[in-house]
């Protein structure tokens, strides 16, 4: 078998392997690139609450009256802290918190909710996992190199590399050296 015909078969079984992970990629690569506009990860909410007068007592007490009115996961309570004469606050995992007026019972609570999907995909694309994860993503790496390398030169004559695939390749190049070009000036 010539070598052409090897990359072909390479490029295309290497390529139906990496589907799944090139999505996954390509949609976190999107979410991340636009994370000055939103949260990728997580969506944020406010709750008004109102529990009514909570009941005289130390700080940790009334929290405990917190937690238990809204019936709050005892596991994921952190912690609590007096604010203020009148406010309390009951902090949760994740940046979840709630905040209430000790003499009206009134107050918010502050919400924090993984984005389905989004939020497993960035953790597989940022590399949040380690161990393991951190050799899976170079095997892609090297497999995506790979199918640009296949890709490239399995054609051949005019509509190969050495013909107009030299422009396209060309082409590709200029928009990362143009930026980085423009980000050294």
């Amino acid at each position: 078998m010539k070598w052409r015909g090897l990359f072909r078969l390479l490029h295309r079984d290497l390529g139906y392997t990496v589907v799944a992970l090139t999505l996954a990629y390509g949609l976190s690569g999107l979410a991340v690139n636009h994370i000055d506009d939103w949260n990728p990860n997580y969506r944020f909410a406010t709750r008004e609450v109102n529990l009514g007068p909570l009941p005289a007592g130390t700080p940790a007490e009334q929290a405990a009256f917190v937690i238990q009115a809204l019936r709050l996961p005892t596991a994921r309570v952190r912690g609590h802290l007096q604010d203020s004469a009148t406010v309390l606050r009951v902090f949760l995992h994740d940046g979840e918190e709630v905040s209430v007026n000790t003499t009206s019972g009134s107050g918010q609570h502050k919400l924090v909710e993984r984005r389905p999907v989004l939020f497993q995909v960035n953790a597989l694309h940022l590399n949040n996992l380690k161990g393991a994860w951190t050799y899976v993503a170079d095997v892609f790496a090297v497999a995506l190199m790979l199918l640009a390398i296949t890709g490239a030169s399995m054609m051949k004559g005019q509509a190969g590399f050495l013909g107009r695939g030299k422009w396209f390749v060309g082409a590709g190049l200029l928009v990362p050296v143009g930026f980085l070009l423009y980000l050294t000036l």
